[in-house]
């Protein structure tokens, strides 16, 4: 799934480049358009995800005018837990660069109980069925 964020002046750093930081809010709003396709409109009052880890590699850096495009894909599931991976495009008309790679483990949880949970049954097959463990 392509996810194309829009690379606003105050996401800019003192070198003129996208601060890494943004890449984080950049890999986010892609995993909620992802979750979207696997969780449709869900409570997530009753069954939320929390970040456990992110790690992210940097490759070339990003400028105001670049236009981004970031793919993002479920890298594997767990009992409790899915890898949500990414790779952030700087695009040039037909010419992609590599800007960033990222993964994030995210946890089931259950805020009513306070505790992890299974990822649901439901996701599980949404996931299969709509060929959300490969790339674009």
């Amino acid at each position: 799934m392509i996810y194309k964020p829009e690379i606003r002046f105050a996401d800019i750093d003192s070198y003129g480049i996208v601060h890494n930081a943004k890449y984080l809010i950049y890999f986010e709003q892609s995993r909620i358009h992802l979750f979207q396709k696997i969780a449709g409109d869900w409570d997530w009052q009753k069954i939320g995800v929390l970040v456990a880890s992110q790690k992210v590699e940097y490759r070339h850096p990003v400028k105001l005018s670049d236009k981004l495009e970031v793919e993002v894909w479920v890298k594997s599931v767990g009992k409790k837990s899915l890898t949500i991976a990414y790779e952030a495009f700087i695009v040039d008309g037909s010419i992609r660069h590599l800007s960033a790679e990222s993964e994030t483990v995210i946890v089931c949880f259950n805020p009513i109980y306070n505790e992890t949970v299974e990822v649901p049954k439901l996701w599980r097959e949404s996931i299969e069925k709509l060929g959300l463990m490969t790339r674009s």
